[in-house]
């Protein structure tokens, strides 16, 4: 019975005007709701993304890890959250961001006026009034949960918890219900998911303690982390928001060889598409939107290496090879299969898309976290003596010099050198 839960589908054709509704509440309502947000919070918000978080993230633990400075990080997942939370805190969240009542009252009545009915064979229960959770397929549903979901931050005293970033606590990050918190100590990581958990409970939401997972750099003390009375796993990996997220040098070994598995199943899925006998033109459209952004998602957030390079240009190279039905025995050159099939080289897609998000988080003016991580300079800690590890920016540098970040604020000068930055990773490896 615990993987029973009510699914509130509204069908177009069914209820139009109140899809309709729904949208024109949701578009008067949105840019207020979204003022109310903090930078913590990407999911469901204009101009944020999944790349903003993973960005964030992946600097966090390359600084650290530069500097030699202790992170944890614990990764949280609620039981059926968006049907767990209760509607009085999703109103009484709306209130909090100074929503016109009307509004308030019209949310209120059409949540008020769900039901659900459980149907055995041919025959239905009484309809049962809903008291918890959005409806799914609502397009003001996420909107309603995040504003929900900021009242239970708002509980938790954190001010001075997390990572210190040139002044300022970076303590957790949310895309929705994914939420990453980090800590300094595994006794202070406890602290917060304990805090957190009661938090949540105060409106509907339990913690899945089964799925909530933690893990600690070499420069931790190790210690079991308990929430509730339940001991915590410690994993060396987590998949956040699409992204497998290590801790250590080599963090990217273990993502780059995923999106290389993943671009071949989702190759496999459309094989009869590139095998079948139709113009080369339609199947390299087909490879380019359906099999190289599964295998570059994320790329932005890389620090790039000629080996990391070389591993994706070979397997797309035998995927072109499997569309033209011809093997390595038959001695073609890359250049020919290249000229044959016309697919985008994923060295260029991804240098670009670097370049790219690169300029775009330079010339923020907001207070994003993946802006503030990029500057950041710890002031304690040591580097290792020797090499530095290689950094997201460092190919960045070789092209537009130190001061790349003021040189991206000149949009027309940027794309200029963006040539050239494509140009070092696409004739290397």
């Amino acid at each position: 019975m615990a993987l029973l839960f009510p699914i509130r589908l509204i069908t177009f054709r069914r209820r139009p005007p109140y899809k309709l509704f729904s949208r024109v509440i949701t578009n008067r309502l949105e840019q207020r709701l979204d003022d109310f947000q903090p930078p913590e919070q990407a999911g469901f918000r204009k101009g944020y993304s999944t790349i903003d978080h993973i960005h964030t993230l992946r600097q966090v633990i390359q600084k650290t890890e530069e500097y030699n400075l202790p992170l944890c990080l614990a990764f949280v997942d609620y039981e059926k959250a968006f049907d767990s939370i209760e509607l009085w805190a999703m109103l009484q969240s709306l209130q909090r961001c100074h929503i016109d009542y009307r509004y308030i009252e019209v949310l209120r009545c059409m949540y008020n006026a769900a039901t659900m009915s459980v149907r055995l064979h041919e025959h239905s229960t009484k309809p049962i009034q809903l008291q918890r959770g959005v409806r799914q397929g609502d397009v003001i549903s996420p909107k309603l949960f995040t504003c929900a979901l900021e009242d239970v931050f708002k509980l938790v005293e954190w001010k001075r918890l997390g990572i210190n970033v040139n002044g300022e606590y970076i303590s957790h990050l949310r895309f929705a219900d994914d939420i990453v918190i980090m800590a300094e100590t595994l006794e202070e990581l406890g602290e917060m998911l304990t805090d957190l958990n009661d938090a949540s409970k105060q409106v509907g939401l339990k913690m899945n303690m089964d799925k909530t997972k933690v893990m600690s750099n070499e420069h931790v003390s190790s210690s079991p982390v308990t929430v509730g009375g339940v001991t915590i796993e410690v994993v060396d990996q987590y998949p956040y928001l699409g992204q497998v997220i290590r801790l250590g040098k080599s963090n990217f070994d273990k993502e780059v060889a995923r999106r290389i598995q993943l671009g071949w199943a989702a190759f496999g899925k459309l094989r009869h598409i590139f095998t079948e006998n139709i113009p080369q033109c339609l199947k390299t459209n087909v490879f380019n939107q359906c099999v190289l952004p599964v295998m570059t998602y994320g790329a932005e957030t890389w620090c790039f290496t000629k080996g990391l390079i070389h591993k994706l240009r070979v397997a797309q190279r035998a995927m072109e090879r499997a569309m033209l039905g011809v093997s390595l025995r038959d001695r073609i050159r890359n250049e020919e299969i290249r000229r044959r099939t016309k697919v985008t080289d994923i060295a260029k897609r991804i240098s670009t898309l670097k370049w790219q998000w690169a300029g775009h988080v330079a010339r923020r003016a907001d207070d994003r976290w993946s802006r503030k991580v990029l500057e950041w300079r710890p002031r304690v800690g040591k580097r290792r003596v020797g090499r530095p590890p290689t950094r997201w920016s460092d190919d960045l540098r070789k092209v537009a010099g130190s001061h790349w970040m003021q040189m991206a604020g000149d949009r027309l000068g940027w794309r200029s050198l963006g040539e050239a930055y494509v140009q070092q990773w696409t004739t290397e490896g």
